[in-house]
């Protein structure tokens, strides 16, 4: 049986470190926003106040390579008036101030809401939500630079300084250990669970595994490679291990994104699936570990956050799908599941 590949010196050697920067974000988000306005048509609107800022922010290196993670909710107060000096105030959400945003795989989502109400005032804010994140987005697209300047790393080619404060907080993991703090997308994550639990939705967890006549790097490469992934999901995929990125399985009928990545070891993702019943709001956490014995490896899909009246469908879907998928690559020796509460 082939045996994974070594890791190279510079594999074993890279450390992942990771600041905690909310606190800066929270204070940046409430100082940058008051100072945004907006005209046009007669008509003019800014930001009055930051009422709310929640999630979280950090900044990370790994590699060598500088990494902005962030994921906020902000709540603000507008005011305005038109060309006949009617004024008029209201609020601003902004749900997803998150770094996907500048990395083009989402949009900065804005709600505006208007206190008063008439044929003038329905006019005036059909003109504020084109206005108001178009000014908007500029500033919101700049708090990368904001946060690298203020708090940059010392890293070989970053080109960015490290204040003495910042290099006391470092967490750095031990060499050798691929370890990849997925924040975002770990507090996305907790964002939807707290929202299922606020709405009633009970959970569970399921598990399928097999044990496979194939080597732990073997198994990654038909996980993890979308020109491979098809030859046991027998559908398209759009896949890649890295962490942050979105991925669709099964021609988009599960899809998610990668929150952590330990090759050829363990990927874990959030998952959602089409099926008629789950949640279109709602996120499971999918690991998948591979255990590497003597002359096989175990495969295990474990699944968090299943709604609990959808529990032997998924179950069964796993099985169907994943396990029963890898029968047409390798063939399995003792396939089994578990499932717990």
């Amino acid at each position: 049986m082939a045996t994974p590949t070594p890791l190279t010196d510079y594999q074993q050697t890279y450390h992942w470190r990771n600041k905690n920067c909310g606190p800066w974000a929270q204070e940046w988000v409430r100082t940058t926003l008051p100072t945004v306005k907006a005209e046009g048509d007669g008509n003019t609107v800014s930001i009055t106040s930051v009422t709310s800022v929640e999630g979280d922010c950090d900044l990370g290196q790994r590699k060598g390579k500088l990494l902005t993670i962030y994921d906020m909710e902000v709540s603000a107060k507008w005011a305005g008036s038109n060309a006949s000096g009617d004024e008029f105030t209201g609020t601003l959400q902004l749900r997803e101030f998150t770094h996907e945003a500048i990395d083009g795989l989402t949009d900065y989502v804005f709600e505006t809401g208007i206190e008063q109400s008439g044929g003038a005032a329905d006019a005036f804010r059909a003109w504020l939500r084109g206005a108001l994140p178009a000014a908007l987005k500029p500033r919101l697209d700049g708090f990368r630079a904001d946060l690298l300047s203020a708090h940059g790393m010392d890293t070989p080619g970053s080109g960015v300084s490290t204040p003495a404060a910042f290099k006391a907080g470092y967490s750095p993991a031990p060499p050798g250990e691929q370890h990849v703090r997925a924040v975002a997308a770990v507090a996305a994550q907790k964002k939807r669970e707290d929202a299922g639990e606020k709405k009633g939705l009970r959970t569970v967890s399921v598990s399928v595994s097999a044990q496979m006549h194939a080597s732990a790097a073997d198994m990654w490469g038909l996980l993890t490679d979308a020109a491979r992934v098809p030859l046991w999901s027998r559908a398209q995929a759009d896949i890649a291990p890295d962490v942050g990125r979105k991925y669709t399985l099964f021609n988009g009928n599960v899809s998610g994104a990668i929150i952590s990545v330990d090759a050829p070891k363990k990927l874990v993702q959030s998952w959602q699936t089409k099926s008629p019943g789950w949640p279109a709001d709602h996120h499971g956490i999918m690991t998948i570990t591979l255990d590497q014995g003597s002359d096989s490896t175990k495969v295990t899909f474990a699944l968090d956050g299943v709604p609990a009246d959808k529990e032997a469908d998924i179950t069964q879907a796993l099985e169907a799908f994943y396990i029963r998928g890898w029968v047409n690559v390798r063939t399995p020796l003792t396939p089994d599941s578990n499932r717990w509460g």
